[in-house]
Parts: structure tokens; C-alpha cells; sequence
């Protein structure tokens, strides 16, 4: 499957969230170690060569993609969801601007389980994350949903021009400022990529979800 259409896929995922889906494998609890040492714990849904790692907002645990990375398995995708240093089931203390180790060391993870291709799915924190780790090694696709561009130490403005993986860029049209960082992203990165605004002011993955994360839009 052509890259750009691997990032589509995982994109069109987060949009179709509510839609009906076939029951994916089963997920396993697994663990792994950054390159700094801390260990973090996540869960791991088997599927194909394509892995899709999720990395997930400020304020939440990695339970919210459950249903998405669910939903991705049962389409042949590897799925692997994780928490945060210092959040849930982690080790560590919650350090933001060293959070890109922990999204680079889930690909690492993935790519020691044979998966040929690495799609990075982050939403806010995570996005910012999943931008400045694909920096660092890159990876085959990433798709960033309401990030920022600086949090806390965490600045994805030295990596942009050096994106040149297939990108997707969603927010909320009337999210700000996550709206005008989306947009200032996709001007200052490479092609391939691609812009979606749509038309909420929900932010994250709340966008799919209420602000619960159970009852759907």
C-alpha cells in the first residue's frame, strides 16, 4: 500500500470513529524502555506489517485511542497504544518536553515486532510529540490532530522543514490556537501532506467524542 495512502487510512480511522466496525484481535499488555531508561506500559493489538503507534493528549491516559486502535486492527493494522512517563500505568514522572523519547521508543518497539512501515497517530500533546520524534527518526507516516507547535520544552519548529514523510494535519476550525498552529504546520513542512479543518471547537480527539470519551458526536 502507497505510503500516502497508509496515512490516509489511519486518518480516515479517527474520522470514521463511530462508524461500525468487525471485532479486532484481542490486545496484550506490554512493556518497553526508553532510551533514557524509563519503562513505560501500553497495549498491543497484532496485525500487519503496518504499525500505527498513538500517542495521547495532555490530561488522559492512552485509553482514549482504544476504540480507534481496536477498529485499526481489525482492518490488518498493528495497533499500539501507551502511556506516557509518569502517567497510568508508566514509570517515571511526567517530564513534557522529554515525551518525544517516549513516542520514539513505542516505533522502536514496533519495529522490533517486524512491522515494516510506522504511522504516528498523536492528538495534542501527543501530536506535538509524535512531530518532534519523527524528527528525530523518522517514520512513514504522521498525523497530528490539534497540536501545538511549543509546550512545556517541547518544540517541533526546528523539525518541520524536514518532514518529508506523508503528513495529515487535523483540527478544529474554531479550536484556537491549535487551528492557526495546524495551519502554520502544513505551510512550513514538505509535501506530501495534507490539511483538514473541521468545523468545531472541540478540541483533540474530543472532537469524536464528548467530553466524557463514551457518548459519540
Amino acid at each position: 500500500m502507497p505510503l500516502r495512502r497508509i496515512t490516509l487510512a489511519a486518518a480516515a480511522g479517527c474520522l470514521l470513529w463511530a462508524a461500525a466496525a468487525s471485532a479486532g484481535p484481542a490486545p496484550r499488555a506490554v512493556t518497553f524502555r526508553t532510551a533514557d531508561g524509563v519503562t513505560l506500559r501500553g497495549r498491543l493489538w497484532p496485525g500487519g506489517s503496518t504499525a500505527v503507534v498513538f500517542s495521547h493528549m495532555f490530561g488522559t491516559t492512552q485509553s482514549i485511542w482504544y476504540d480507534l486502535a481496536g477498529r485499526l486492527a481489525a482492518q490488518g493494522y498493528t495497533a499500539l497504544t501507551f502511556d506516557f512517563r509518569g502517567v497510568g500505568d508508566s514509570s517515571g514522572r511526567l517530564v513534557i518536553r522529554y515525551v518525544h523519547r517516549d513516542t520514539q521508543a513505542a516505533a522502536t518497539f514496533v519495529r522490533g515486532r517486524q512491522a515494516r512501515k510506522v504511522v504516528l497517530i498523536g492528538a495534542s500533546m501527543g501530536g506535538t510529540s509524535s512531530i518532534v520524534a519523527a524528527g528525530h527518526a523518522p517514520v512513514d507516516g504522521l498525523v497530528v490532530i490539534a497540536s501545538g507547535m511549543v509546550f512545556q520544552g517541547l518544540d517541533v519548529r526546528p523539525h518541520l522543514p524536514d518532514l518529508r514523510m506523508p503528513k495529515l494535519f487535523i483540527a478544529g476550525s474554531r479550536d484556537a490556537p491549535f487551528n492557526e498552529s495546524a495551519q502554520t504546520m502544513y505551510a512550513r513542512t514538505p509535501q506530501p501532506k495534507q490539511l483538514l479543518l473541521i468545523p468545531t471547537a472541540r478540541h483533540g480527539t474530543y472532537m469524536f467524542y464528548s467530553a466524557r470519551h463514551r457518548d459519540r458526536i
